[in-house]
């Protein structure tokens, strides 16, 4: 095994791996923080953390988009 496979290998462990669980479980239940934004009204007030909690949703959601996929 070359050190190119064993720093992969690793690196996926400890770092891709626990990336990966927290953006799927992060975009499962982002959406329980946009009821109250939207029960507010989004108005100038509310529409700034309103985009900012979208986009962030949207980065979890491909971040985490292959945990506990069957591998080919």
């Amino acid at each position: 095994m070359s050190l190119v496979e064993i720093a992969t290998a690793v690196s996926h462990q400890f770092v891709a791996a626990p990336v990966q669980i927290a953006s799927f479980w992060l975009s499962v239940t982002l959406p329980l923080f946009y009821i109250p934004l939207i029960f507010d009204g989004l108005g100038a007030k509310v529409l700034p953390s309103f985009i900012g909690l979208l986009s962030l949703h949207l980065v979890t959601l491909f971040l985490g988009r292959n945990y506990r996929q069957e591998k080919a």
